[in-house]
């Protein structure tokens, strides 16, 4: 059996990255337009904006493979066989435990106080029905719970299938890689941005 790879986004994060990129873009239209000298901090500012925006709502995202679990966080990547995934909760964010550590998704956060309350009660409803326990942040319709629900479900299928090796989840790797290019340009963009306020302020 072969599993096309899933990306699971959050429809939030990406509605809210949208925001950012106008709002950095209306900032560059007006500084272009005043061409006051003392806005010329804006030409590195909606970069920056633009960026973390790409970086911290846009690009987050749990893709679930044949191989195991990529998660894909704002500084870092992280690809998790399925041979070393011991546990996945959401108590927090959809978050993957190994014995080489716990490592939690970005774009997958648990839902707030006020969506948990409103959820309370049908989840109960639906444990009850299911002879089992379900937790607002394990529900459809939440990042974590959408996340949380293909990464199960495909474990469960590729166990069932002979396809993920047993007892050897402690030699298993998990594979991390630091997104170096993007933290120097934010370093950097964030030190011009300032230094323009300094000199133009």
């Amino acid at each position: 059996m072969t599993d096309l790879p899933i990306r699971i986004d959050s429809r939030f994060n990406r509605v809210a990255a949208v925001i950012v990129w106008s709002l950095a873009a209306l900032a560059v239209i007006t500084a272009v337009w005043s061409g006051d000298a003392s806005l010329l901090w804006v030409y590195a500012g909606a970069p920056l904006a633009a960026l973390l925006g790409w970086a911290g709502l846009w690009r987050p995202c749990v893709i679930v493979s044949e191989q195991g679990v990529r998660i894909e966080n704002v500084s870092h990547d992280v690809d998790v066989p399925w041979e070393a995934l011991v546990h996945v909760e959401t108590a927090r964010a959809l978050t993957l435990h190994t014995p080489s550590g716990a490592f939690t998704a970005w774009s997958a956060p648990a839902p707030g106080v006020f969506t948990a309350m409103m959820n309370t009660a049908r989840a109960r409803r639906e444990a009850t029905a299911a002879g089992g326990v379900a937790h607002p942040s394990d529900r459809l319709g939440t990042d974590s719970g959408n996340a949380a629900v293909v990464v199960r479900e495909t474990w469960r299928r590729r166990l069932d299938a002979g396809l993920v090796q047993l007892g050897v989840a402690d030699e298993t790797s998990v594979g991390r890689r630091w997104h170096v290019a993007l933290i120097v340009s934010s370093i950097v963009l964030a030190a011009l941005t300032v230094a323009l306020i300094v000199a133009t302020g």
